[in-house]
């Protein structure tokens, strides 16, 4: 495989400034807390000890940090959004801190000041961020004018996520080949030349066994990378890894990324997120409830039956918009729906009552779902739970939006609400279950707001 240079530059850059900035984030703590306004908050009690044995023990923190940061993946993927790269950053820092106190249990012949510790876990990542993301503004130029890009060329049908995916890399130069034949292997392999390619990437290509090998033997011959993305991606996208547990390799399906420790902290997040939020708004939510009662006749709340995770049904609360006999005149009107697809929505629905419409504009009265999130029924964020007769008319394609617990609010929600088509909408949902981070569920609950009262598609 050939080495490219702009790899070579971006691992020594980032790995050279991550051994010289833990240095200076632990020179930092010392000196902030033995020399600066701390000590007013906190008194230097014992006196203040010689940075010599912190030196030493730089000599154990560096090599660690340096393979937990190999570990989360610091020096392979570098171009990651800003929230990603700090909460990826946190996670790090904070893995190495707790393994150096552990270290210290062990170390009797010095003291080491558990304050110093604290204040070197927020200066490492304080200045790790920051370095990262000046990195990527200068670089991105660098990149382009001076030092120069990795070529990879694109052969085979056209596939949207991996287009999505190398943009995201500015190190990357990517062609696209007009010729995906195997007849016209002579062909892409004149423009590898040509363009100087150090990767070949074959997406849905029907390539003969015999013209697969031999373009695998041209490319290793010329120390070409050459990769493949199967069909099943699109089905599977990010969920497949290489298992060669059996001595040869196997492509193995992994269960999606919100399992395991992801499903808990995510749960975690929601208990405490939603009661919060419940115990903040309980004035307004009694308000509501009444003014709602005033209104029409009926409960403020409405209940009704949806499926959600895995096919499981529960009881979905909202504050109830429409007449109190609303379920019962459904029928009358769904062939006036105004979206395609297993699914109703009518802009000007005369079941709605007049608070009902004021309450939808704004969403105010998906509220009621906080007590969904508490049961366990829904996440904060995720695809939206369906009613029952949507959720049968599901295709396979469409069911994958039951693996996970529906959400209050999702990726659909803030980019457009009701006025996405049903594939648009499921299209989202799947992005959403095979991309999930905390940073995606983060940015997703910051811009829910800001779709709310921009009132697009609220009806």
């Amino acid at each position: 495989m050939r080495l490219n240079r702009s790899k070579i530059i971006i691992f020594l850059t980032l790995i050279t400034a991550d051994i010289g900035l833990i240095f200076l984030a632990l020179i930092s703590a010392y000196n902030l807390r033995f020399f600066s306004f701390l000590t007013s908050f906190f008194p230097v009690t014992k006196g203040i000890p010689a940075f010599v044995f912190y030196q030493h023990a730089a000599l154990f923190i560096v090599p660690l940090w340096i393979f937990i940061f190999f570990r989360f993946n610091f020096y392979k993927t570098y171009f990651i959004p800003a929230l990603d790269e700090i909460i990826r950053t946190v996670q790090a820092v904070t893995i190495g801190i707790v393994f150096l106190i552990l270290a210290t249990f062990f170390y009797r012949e010095f003291s080491f000041s558990r304050l110093v510790f604290f204040v070197f876990w927020a200066t490492s990542i304080l200045y790790i961020f920051a370095f990262r993301e000046v990195f990527k503004l200068i670089f991105r130029g660098l990149l382009r004018n001076i030092i120069g890009r990795e070529s990879i060329l694109v052969v085979g049908k056209e596939n949207e996520m991996l287009k999505i995916v190398l943009k995201r890399n500015p190190h990357l130069q990517v062609y696209y080949s007009p010729y995906d034949e195997e007849s016209h292997i002579e062909k892409i392999k004149n423009t590898v030349s040509e363009k100087k390619v150090n990767q070949v990437i074959l997406t849905k290509t029907n390539w003969s066994e015999n013209a697969l090998l031999s373009m695998y033997d041209w490319c290793e011959s010329a120390s070409i990378d050459l990769k493949f993305v199967p069909d099943i991606v699109q089905l599977c996208r990010g969920e497949i890894s290489i298992d060669s547990s059996l001595g040869i390799p196997i492509f193995h399906l992994k269960s999606i990324s919100l399992n395991g420790f992801n499903f808990i902290f995510k749960r975690i997040f929601d208990v405490f997120a939603s009661s919060l939020i419940l115990i903040l708004l309980s004035p307004l939510l009694g308000l509501i409830a009444v003014l709602i009662k005033f209104d029409s006749q009926g409960p403020s709340i409405y209940s009704h039956k949806r499926m959600g995770y895995r096919g499981q049904t529960f009881n979905f609360y909202k504050f109830r918009t429409m007449v109190q006999d609303a379920d019962a005149q459904l029928e009358k009107f769904k062939a006036m729906s105004e979206r395609q697809g297993p699914v109703f929505k009518m802009s000007n629905d005369p079941r709605i009552t007049k608070i009902g419409k004021f309450l939808r504009k704004y969403s105010i009265d998906e509220l009621p779902q906080l007590i969904n999130v508490l049961k366990g029924d829904m996440s904060l964020v995720g695809p939206r739970p369906q009613v029952l007769w949507e959720a049968a008319a599901y295709d396979d394609w469409a069911k994958r939006r039951l693996r996970i617990l529906p959400g209050i609010t999702g990726l659909w929600q803030i980019s457009g609400r009701a006025s996405l088509s049903y594939e648009e909408m499921i299209e989202l949902d799947i992005f959403y279950i095979e991309n999930w981070s905390l940073g995606l569920d983060l940015k997703i609950l910051f811009m829910t707001l800001p779709a709310i009262f921009g009132k697009k598609g609220a009806y």
